[in-house]
């Protein structure tokens, strides 16, 4: 009897340290993840692909084959949240996410989309006077650019160009075939803001101001209530190429970059509807290097004109904003949607009405902006102040 309880004690423990054993080793599933790319991407470099179960985050292995692209592994079963990342150009990255609960062999498909590497956007822009014929040699037009990060930025060496409007047809240049240079927006003279690196910064949440003419409009008199007071501008932009333009005192100048011809004073100004970017180069090269290249200027494509334009390809493109004709039913997109994936209706000619980024979100007095992209989303049209700190949230 002594010997069968010892014999059957030992089957015992034999089998509970199988069911252990069994209980504690997890079935391996295959995970495989169909990534695919944003509107307008053709290529996404860097890819990489992480499944996170709990505390535990296990690398997936990217395979490119021609344009299919996917992520696979073997992992435990369980519920994974999967997330992928990638970079499109120096400016945007592409990002997505889905999950998953892993309890057989699975496929799932992550679409990436597009955001933007650029703390420095557009916070708001008054393309078109407050005044009908109150042009030249005055204007009250101006941009802001704010510091949308929780970091110190760099205004050094920013490009920035703006003016095309009313396109209700592909442009010369998209119809040319050259959907990824942005020429004809720099039919304004085009500015950057001085500096070799790491001369002016910008703080977390704080903005700046450049003005044609950095004086209060309002107070030139009667008619003039729809002007902007500019008195408190940052920066000015100067073209000291026409006789015409003032270059007022206690102002900084933009260093200015290249202009296709010398009538115009104004930068950015269209009466009608306006497109603008914010431009940044590669490191090592500057503004002036840049337009000294003959291999960046163009005449205007299927043209006679001898204008020069000053070309810009997308992935230099930190931040776009393509404004519509107010009331236009026809229009055609100025940016590739990986720059601006559709435009905003704008403020009617002579309004004085700006267009300005939405926030969402107040802390401490320093406010957060909407960024994805789109300026139908993230913009609205109203009278603005410019430099003055949101006091409300946007409603989405």
């Amino acid at each position: 009897m002594k010997k069968f309880f010892i014999v059957l004690s030992i089957a015992a423990a034999a089998f509970f340290a199988a069911s252990c054993n069994k209980t504690e080793t997890a079935k391996n599933y295959t995970l495989t993840v169909n990534i695919t790319l944003p509107e307008g991407v053709e290529e996404v470099n860097d890819i990489v692909a992480e499944a996170t179960k709990g505390n535990n985050t296990t690398a997936l292995e990217v395979k490119k084959a021609d344009k299919a692209i996917s992520a696979t592994a073997s992992l435990p079963q369980g519920d994974y949240k999967i997330a992928v990342n990638g970079k499109i150009s120096s400016a945007k990255s592409a990002v997505g996410a889905a999950e998953v609960s892993l309890y057989a062999d699975q496929e799932v498909t992550v679409a990436l989309a597009v955001v933007s590497a650029s703390p420095i956007i557009i916070k708001a822009v008054q393309y078109t006077p407050g005044k009908q014929a109150y042009i030249q040699p005055l204007s009250d037009t101006w941009i802001e650019l704010v510091n949308n990060s929780d970091e110190v930025q760099y205004l050094d060496q920013i490009i920035l160009i703006g003016g095309m409007g009313r396109q209700t047809k592909p442009n010369a240049w998209q119809a040319n075939g050259f959907e990824n240079l942005y020429g004809g927006v720099t039919q304004s003279p085009v500015y950057a803001f001085p500096g070799t690196g790491k001369d002016y910064p910008l703080q977390p949440g704080e903005s700046v101001v450049v003005a044609n003419a950095p004086i209060n409009h309002t107070a030139q008199g009667e008619g003039f209530e729809n002007c902007a007071d500019l008195s408190k501008a940052d920066w000015e932009f100067y073209a000291a190429y026409n006789a015409k333009d003032t270059d007022y005192d206690g102002v900084p100048n933009m260093e200015l970059v290249h202009a296709p011809f010398t009538s115009q004073l104004n930068w950015g100004q269209n009466f009608f509807a306006w497109a603008g970017a914010i431009i940044k180069l590669p490191a090592g090269v500057t503004p002036a290097e840049y337009a000294a290249d003959p291999e960046h200027l163009m005449t205007t494509p299927g043209s006679t004109s001898s204008y020069q334009y000053l070309m810009f390809p997308s992935e230099y493109t930190l931040d776009a904003i393509d404004v519509w004709e107010s009331g236009a039913e026809e229009h055609y997109p100025t940016f590739l949607p990986i720059d601006d994936a559709e435009g905003i209706l704008g403020p009617a000619a002579w309004s004085g009405l700006a267009v300005r980024r939405k926030v969402t979100k107040i802390e401490n007095g320093r406010a957060y902006y909407k960024d994805t992209n789109k300026s139908s989303a993230d913009f609205v049209v109203e009278k603005v102040v410019p430099g003055a700190a949101p006091s409300k949230v946007d409603a989405e």
